[in-house]
């Protein structure tokens, strides 16, 4: 359909051509004196496009993104051009959605096509357009737009290789999961890490997005009947006006930037599915570091007397992100676990602190990702290993059950783990001026 099209469009050019050369040799001069729109009787068909990125595994149209507000932007003006111009018709509208090759076929389909509808949905909020005239494409790969990236870039290793592979049609490939992958992805792996990694991270997050294509059509411009001759008037005598004051310029609006994230308020569900009292709180420090603290609380009997578990504890923890703080991406954290408890499991012990908190230093690792359209929920995902110094008194495991001794032990193991869900608190307009004042 698309090679049709231009087909068409290339015919379409010609003929407007070789009409427009003999309209000029045949036409009397005195033509040229009329309004310039009807000297173009017809004029080519004119492509309009917008390109709308994604942030991996996403279908949400984020305006914060890139820049997908210059081209959010951009559909008003297109189709307030249309609308205001009563001689331009769309001939057609075409969209399209991708998704960057490393995923599975099953996902990778998924993403395109729901990228496709999203950017449809916000097109049609703007203008009614005909079904007719729509055409989609959710061709979830787009190898030849990879392959115009990879021969304009010579620091590329293996560059000649890649290019062969990516034009061979290799057999569907099975990934770790057994799911269905392009037979290409293998081969390209297997070129190295220095390879993959640099496709993945200079050309598969420009594969991330969804486009529309508008044609339209200059129609014939009607020729205005000539207006009959008034009688003549005598003119009045001129009176002279003072000129008016130019009106001041008015000073552009600036470019509203996206809201930056201050804190985010977090509670893991793990525990609470373990009946422990939970709260978080995280605080940006820069793009890329954060600071977050986790307090725990479990004040409960279970069932008798002398069986509990009571536990305070808070773990305060410093993160390095390699996505945006507080938003999404992998991090990796540093913590030192505080708590004090007074625990008992069974009828012949109780374990409790001696009076002072144990204390211990842990390193974790983690992902976060938002979580509706707006991105103010999220969710996160945390594990984390490290050694704690633990002092404990043992009793004797009745009520009021007297002291027997006091143990120590060295404990390196699990130091951390949770599934958090976040609601992230932005930065105000005035914060935000008095922080771009002060960085």
């Amino acid at each position: 359909m698309d090679h049709r099209n231009k087909m068409i469009g290339r015919d379409r050019k010609i003929f407007t051509f070789l009409a427009s050369l003999l309209v000029t040799l045949l036409v009397p001069q005195v033509l040229h004196a009329q309004d310039d729109r009807l000297d173009e009787e017809w004029q080519s068909d004119t492509r309009r496009s917008v390109v709308i990125d994604f942030r991996v595994n996403s279908a949400t149209v984020e305006r914060a993104y890139h820049d997908n507000a210059v081209m959010l932007e951009r559909i008003d003006s297109i189709f307030t051009a249309i609308k205001n111009d009563s001689l331009i018709e769309i001939v057609s509208v075409e969209f399209c959605g991708t998704a960057s090759p490393e995923g599975n076929s099953v996902v990778n389909s998924r993403l395109s096509h729901g990228r496709m509808k999203a950017l449809e949905d916000v097109v049609r909020d703007h203008i009614d357009i005909p079904d007719s005239i729509v055409t989609h494409n959710d061709h979830y790969i787009a190898w030849h737009h990879l392959v115009e990236m990879i021969e304009a870039d010579e620091k590329l290793p293996s560059r000649d290789r890649v290019i062969e592979i990516i034009h061979t049609d290799y057999p569907e490939a099975k990934d770790w999961a057994g799911k269905p992958m392009d037979g290409r992805l293998p081969k390209l792996q297997a070129l190295g890490s220095n390879v993959w990694n640099y496709l993945l991270h200079n050309y598969f997050v420009h594969m991330r997005n969804a486009w529309f294509i508008v044609v339209t059509h200059r129609n014939k411009a009607v020729e205005p009947q000539p207006e009959p001759i008034p009688e003549p008037v005598p003119e009045p005598e001129p009176v002279v006006e003072p000129e008016p004051e130019p009106e001041p310029t008015p000073e552009p609006m600036a470019e509203e930037k996206p809201r930056v994230p201050l804190m985010s308020i977090k509670n893991n569900l793990l525990e609470d599915a373990a009946l422990v009292v939970n709260f978080g709180a995280e605080f940006r420090i820069t793009k890329r570091l954060s600071f977050d603290v986790m307090g725990h609380y479990s004040p409960y009997d279970y069932f008798t007397d002398v069986r509990k578990i009571r536990v305070f504890a808070i773990q305060p923890e410093v993160r390095y992100w390699w996505g945006e703080s507080l938003v999404k991406g992998h991090f990796i954290g540093l913590h030192a676990p505080i708590a004090g408890f007074n625990v008992q499991l069974n009828d012949k012990y109780r374990y409790q602190d001696p009076n002072h908190a144990i204390w211990g230093l842990g390193v974790s690792y983690g992902y976060a990702m938002p979580l509706g359209k707006k991105g103010n929920w999220g969710i996160e995902f945390t594990i984390g290993v490290g050694y704690m110094d633990i002092k404990y008194d043992v009793y004797e495991g009745v009520t009021n059950g007297r002291y027997l001794r006091t143990e120590t032990r060295n404990y390196i193991g699990p130091t951390r783990l949770g599934i958090d869900i976040s609601y992230r608190i932005d930065m105000g307009k005035k914060q935000k001026k008095q922080k771009e004042l002060e960085e």
